[in-house]
């Protein structure tokens, strides 16, 4: 499935004809649906990718398919990953729009996804958007973890952390939690922090790393001299 949307993609760059697909106006697509229960963000995002997640996240909601569009989101941008070709049809800006979203329509035809990402898709394309394709993505994630309760923290260290030491942390960071919040917890590591760790949780970043004290420290003797 993956390959024969790669090759259409293919087709679009190259000019051969794809099947013909009805678009649409696509602005106002959250809105399609008459809401039985409240399908507002469960958490307030920012800038324009946080505007098309949380957009997004309403239309799903409105349609019952939050985690059938949360696929679709990541086959999609795997698919990026898989085929150079595609990568570069869906992000290149040179190519018309009367030209690519037919493309793309028919590229997710085949991918089977929902109608309410085929719908998102073609509006990114139609807004020139689709090169926030991997930040809306991101924070859709957010979106559907926090209307599950759960809340995403991400630590990053210099090397990794006894499960000692880890579960210090995340004992300190239940404590942050609302009554009813599950913990997601993500590890990684960055030898380039040199020590300490950097923590984001939710919206907040906390920045306790000694490549960041150094930083200060470099920027203090930098006003004095």
């Amino acid at each position: 499935m993956l390959r024969a949307a790669a090759c259409l993609a293919c087709r679009a760059r190259s000019g051969r004809a794809l099947p013909q697909i009805c678009s649409s106006a696509a602005r106002g697509f959250s809105a399609e649906a008459a809401p039985e229960k409240d399908t507002s963000p469960p958490i307030t995002v920012h800038g324009i990718p946080g505007r098309y997640a949380s957009a997004l996240y309403t239309a799903a909601a409105k349609a019952g398919t939050l985690e059938a569009v949360q696929d679709d989101l990541i086959e999609v941008y795997n698919l990026t990953g898989e085929s150079a070709e595609f990568e570069q049809f869906l992000y290149d800006p040179s190519v018309p729009k009367n030209k690519k979203v037919p493309a793309l329509n028919a590229i997710l035809d085949k991918m089977e996804v929902n109608e309410v990402t085929k719908h998102f898709f073609e509006v990114l394309a139609t807004n020139n958007r689709l090169k926030h394709l991997h930040r809306i993505s991101d924070i859709f994630d957010e979106l559907v973890a926090a209307a599950k309760g759960e809340v995403r923290a991400k630590i990053t260290t210099a090397q990794v952390l006894e499960p000692e030491e880890l579960q210090d942390i995340k004992d300190g960071l239940k404590e942050l939690l609302k009554p009813g919040e599950q913990l997601l917890v993500e590890q990684t590591v960055d030898p380039k922090i040199m020590g300490g760790m950097v923590v984001d949780i939710g919206d907040k970043h906390i920045d306790m790393s000694i490549s960041s004290r150094v930083k200060k420290i470099q920027q203090l003797v930098m006003q004095t001299l």
